[in-house]
């Protein structure tokens, strides 16, 4: 085993070898992915040992493997270009960085977005303003993919892979975008996935029920969202202060950090730098918010509209603006009218004569809550919902999701999300434990479910389709099924409209 402080000690070890590594070679985890010419980096995570899949990576004619020494030794091929690295884990994210950005710095802004609920709503208006503002396109990596918005390609995990982010990075910056606004979930920062990267803003949303069978607890949970501020020192943090995990926050970094506030709530004010949300309005159009906003001592106030849904993207559009004041783009509230919805977020559908329906990617307690009372806000008659929860994943929030459901919904109907290995009718038993009366529907096919609310509904009523969201897939027992809701109900809404569908 050799020590190797740094990337290029690695590549002067193969070049001795006479191991041609080619300009377009990357860095991959996942043995599936390999193309010719690529680099294997095999790593001993907590439920799959790399190193055995070392001959697979050889066979798709990797150029290279870099192992860790923490890898079975048994799996370890002797040849030239197999290296064992010591601690490769510990050491990957700045050997990631020195062979994508090859010591440059990155020429555009790298911004965090954590929290429970709004990050990829967050990070694509950012994306959307920073076009507007900067007239550049503007990348995202998140829940919904990575690349520019309108042409995303889609990523295995909300923040991938600590080698997979520094290639997008340097496409990125080669590409020469205007910014990137980039997801980070509690996994990743426990993980290490972003180890290396530097953000010149982090932004924090909100802090609710989600991920415990992962943390344990919400302690655990936050201590791994604070992460993103204390150990990766962005140059400054917006943070939600109407969350009393945000106030934690602040208190932890304002000593060392820049912190611009954000919230409906006075105590916002009591910050040198913040946008206070004065107050909105939600009309059948979107939403009308009056802003109040002061930085570097000078204050300011304007009105904001919106062709967006949802009093909750009122927090979402202030976290938007104080980034973009933090990095000084050229924003006026007039940008804001520019702004689209985000694919899958109280994304609307309609059809003449019928309900307007609405796709969600609500799926924890706290968001069902917050689409549910978005949605009542712009409605003039009966509010229905159609749910269900994913199997194999957090069973607490289950009765607490019917709960809400039952409180704010005048009509409640359970369907499948993703019920994985668990059988969807112990799910629904689970959701139903929190729910008091029976008048709730029960219809296992989310197809069914919709088309049965659309018959039953009447044109003043609102459906909202909640937890797939942007996804184009059920996952099923151990099949990931096709299943794109967006595309489903605009095509159900369209044939509606032309009379070539009926219920």
């Amino acid at each position: 085993m050799m020590e190797f402080s740094n990337w290029l000690a690695i590549e002067n070890t193969l070049q001795k070898a006479q191991v041609n590594i080619e300009p377009s070679a990357r860095l991959i985890q996942d043995s599936r992915n390999i193309k010719a010419g690529d680099i294997f980096v095999a790593l001993k995570g907590l439920d799959q040992d790399g190193s055995a899949y070392i001959d697979k990576a050889l066979s798709a004619d990797a150029s290279a493997v870099l192992v860790s020494s923490n890898c079975d030794s048994g799996n370890v091929v002797e040849a030239d270009n197999v290296i064992v690295v010591d601690d490769l884990e510990n050491r990957l994210a700045a050997f990631s960085r020195e062979f994508y950005l090859k010591d440059t710095s990155v020429p555009m802004p790298v911004i965090g977005v954590t929290g429970t609920n709004g990050k990829t709503s967050v990070s694509h208006f950012l994306a959307q303003l920073s076009q507007v503002c900067l007239k550049q396109e503007a990348a995202v990596i998140g829940t919904m993919g990575a690349g520019a918005i309108e042409s995303l390609e889609v990523t295995a995990n909300t923040t991938p892979s600590v080698t997979e982010i520094f290639r997008l990075i340097s496409e990125f910056s080669q590409q020469e975008f205007g910014s990137l606004s980039m997801e980070v979930s509690s996994h990743a920062l426990d993980q290490g996935r972003i180890q290396g990267v530097d953000f010149d803003v982090a932004i924090f949303t909100n802090l609710t029920l989600d991920h415990l069978d992962y943390h344990g607890d919400m302690e655990s949970y936050f201590q791994a969202k604070l992460k993103l501020f204390t150990e990766f020192s962005p140059k400054c943090a917006v943070v939600n202060i109407d969350d009393e995990y945000g106030v934690r926050i602040a208190q932890e970094v304002s000593d060392n950090i820049r912190v611009i506030a954000y919230g409906q709530s006075e105590q916002v004010k009591a910050y040198s730098d913040y946008v206070y949300l004065a107050s909105y309005e939600c009309h059948e159009q979107g939403l009308v918010l009056d802003v109040e906003w002061q930085v570097i001592g000078t204050k300011e106030k304007g009105q904001l509209l919106l062709p967006i849904y949802g009093e909750f993207n009122g927090m979402n559009i202030c976290a938007v603006f104080a980034t973009a004041l933090a990095l000084n783009w050229p924003v006026l509230p007039i940008h804001f009218s520019q702004l689209k919805p985000v694919p899958g977020r109280l994304e609307s559908f309609v059809a003449p004569q019928y309900p307007i329906a609405l796709v969600d990617y609500a799926h924890t307690p706290d968001a069902l809550e917050q689409s549910l009372k978005a949605v009542r806000k712009h409605l003039t008659g009966s509010l229905y919902v159609i749910f269900g929860c994913g199997g194999d994943r957090d069973t607490s929030k289950r009765p607490i999701m019917g709960q809400i459901a039952e409180q704010l919904a005048d009509h409640v109907i359970i369907t499948n999300d993703n019920p994985r290995t668990e059988l969807p009718e112990n799910i629904i038993s689970e959701i139903q434990v929190g729910m008091n009366n029976k008048q709730h529907k029960v219809i296992l096919s989310r197809k069914e479910a919709i088309q049965y609310a659309l018959k039953t509904a009447t044109v003043n009523d609102a459906i909202l389709i909640a937890g797939k969201g942007h996804e184009t897939y059920q996952v099923v027992g151990q099949q990931v099924v096709d299943y794109h809701e967006r595309e489903y109900v605009k095509n159900l809404m369209t044939q509606l409209s032309q009379g070539k569908a009926e219920l």
